[in-house]
């Protein structure tokens, strides 16, 4: 849809005005009516909606839009070419002037829908628009032919057999510019008489702009609005209708001034094309710059979150898997070893005489134990293994795929460097520990066993170790590769 010139080099300036607000460029754009049903309709798309109630005035489009969305739109411009450029000015100077009418009427007859009125105005001859997009030669002589506005009408019914009314609300339904507008647009040519205060204002607006382009005197506007009294549902006396001659005759002599001044502004059409062309160019490099930028938010942010679930899965004084990472830790391999027929073996493991060494050498040499151990834990086994604080001086390691025979070499592994290392030193001395352990396990072939019910296992057998003298390894074995049940055995 053609843009007005005169429209584009106010729209442009503002661009690059960075103290522009959306209220400037609604002011600017409220005087086009292809860009205002570009911007309402793009403002009621689903994307932009999103679940909100429809717009009708340019100024709530530019709201919902945002600066940014509104500025893509209106550097999306189209400017007419060639000779026809000024059948489609008059057409501008009718609606803009059309609009102001009926904003006027509306303060007065209708108060609360003069925004609406406003749009509906100003879009009521966008069909104009359109025919001359599918029929640009033929339809520019039937403009210029025609006596009147009702005569143009007239003679689009016996061309096209609809009249550019009928058009233009079709069009805006297509676009999906709300039903209201589109009701507005496809009654705006009818008598001002019919309907009521709403629709009389609107077919008014266009009756009172033409008798005005046309030289009109105040005796025809005062022959318009005379009417108005007579008409059903409007509640006007004399005086009331004197006032609003005067209104509009104070305020449409510098409206028409204004609008003539800003329709014979001529620029270079092909320099406003590629300065628009500029602009947009830097818009959209400005938007691919923030864009990239919310994509490092957020790529930042997803490090954030992962070093959170790491934190909020981590033992603080260890760094091991603390006990909510390795109970859902655990449900996982038993599902995935039922489900693959792989082995799962489990070791509970208890550090020996830990309070007692708490009380003598205080808790701070306790933490260093801890963490030691911790370290050598994690040294005894694989990568594909989880190492747990499961609480206190306790822990648990998880090994997939692992037999009993696996699991059991782990455990004399870590009772070895036990007894090679020191965890700590004290006053010089090095502090050595012991620990207790027990292993439970699944394997293929056995019953199905929760992630608790395993844990408890290698904990009964973490007591037999303690029970047995400590620094121990206490196994649960099977005695028929199908059989559930348990019986017990010593390792030291």
């Amino acid at each position: 849809m053609p843009t007005l010139p005169s429209v584009v080099t106010r729209i442009l300036p503002l661009t690059r005005e960075p103290d522009a607000g959306l209220l400037d460029f609604a002011r600017v754009i409220e005087t086009d009516p292809a860009l205002t049903l570009k911007l309402v309709a793009l403002a009621n798309n689903a994307f932009y909606a999103r679940g909100g109630g429809d717009l009708t005035t340019c100024r709530e489009a530019v709201q919902r839009l945002g600066s940014e969305g509104t500025l893509a739109a209106l550097l999306s411009f189209s400017l007419l070419r060639g000779r026809h450029r000024r059948d489609f000015h008059d057409v501008w100077q009718r609606t803009a002037l059309a609009a102001q009418v009926a904003k006027i009427l509306a303060e007065k007859l209708c108060p609360l829908h003069s925004g609406l009125l406003f749009t509906q105005a100003l879009l009521q001859d966008i069909g104009i628009l359109a025919l001359s997009a599918i029929d640009a030669q033929d339809y520019s002589h039937l403009v210029a032919s025609a006596t009147s506005h009702a005569d143009l009408c007239r003679q689009e019914l016996e061309r096209y057999g609809c009249d550019h009314a009928a058009i233009g609300a079709w069009l805006a339904r297509c676009w999906g510019v709300p039903e209201v507008l589109a009701e507005g647009i496809a009654e705006s040519h009818g008598d001002p008489a019919d309907g009521i205060a709403t629709t009389a204002c609107l077919r008014l607006s266009g009756r009172l702009a033409d008798a005005w382009l046309q030289g009109g005197s105040d005796r025809q506007l005062h022959q318009e609005l005379a009417a108005i009294s007579t008409y059903p549902n409007i509640d006007l006396d004399d005086s009331d209708v004197m006032d609003l001659a005067e209104r509009l005759l104070e305020r449409l002599p510098d409206m028409a001034a204004l609008l003539a001044a800003s329709l014979d502004v001529e620029r270079d059409l092909t320099s406003l094309l590629a300065d628009g062309k500029h602009q947009l160019f830097e818009l959209t490099l400005r938007l691919q710059q923030r864009l990239q930028a919310k994509e490092q938010e957020l790529e930042d942010l997803r490090e954030d979150n992962a070093k959170l679930d790491a934190k909020a899965s981590r033992d603080s004084l260890t760094g091991l898997a603390n006990r909510d990472m390795l109970e859902r830790h655990l449900a996982q391999l038993l599902r995935q070893a039922g489900d693959q027929d792989l082995p799962l073996s489990l070791l509970f493991i208890d550090l020996d005489r830990f309070k007692q060494l708490n009380d003598r050498h205080g808790h701070a040499v306790g933490d260093v134990v801890l963490t030691h151990f911790a370290s050598t834990l994690t040294d005894a086994i694989r990568g594909t293994d989880l190492a747990a604080r499961y609480g206190g001086e306790e822990f648990v390691v998880l090994l997939p795929g692992e037999r009993p025979g696996g699991a059991h070499r782990v455990a004399e592994r870590l009772t070895r460097w036990l007894g090679e290392k020191p965890m700590a030193h004290h006053d010089d001395q090095p502090l050595y520990i012991t620990a207790s352990i027990g292993i439970s396990h699944w394997e293929p072939g056995m019953a199905p066993v929760s992630a608790a019910a395993l844990v408890e296992l290698a904990d009964q057998q973490m007591y037999r170790s303690k029970r047995g003298g400590r620094a121990r390894v206490s196994m649960q074995l099977t005695s028929s590769h199908h059989d559930t049940s348990t019986s017990e055995s010593d390792i030291t």
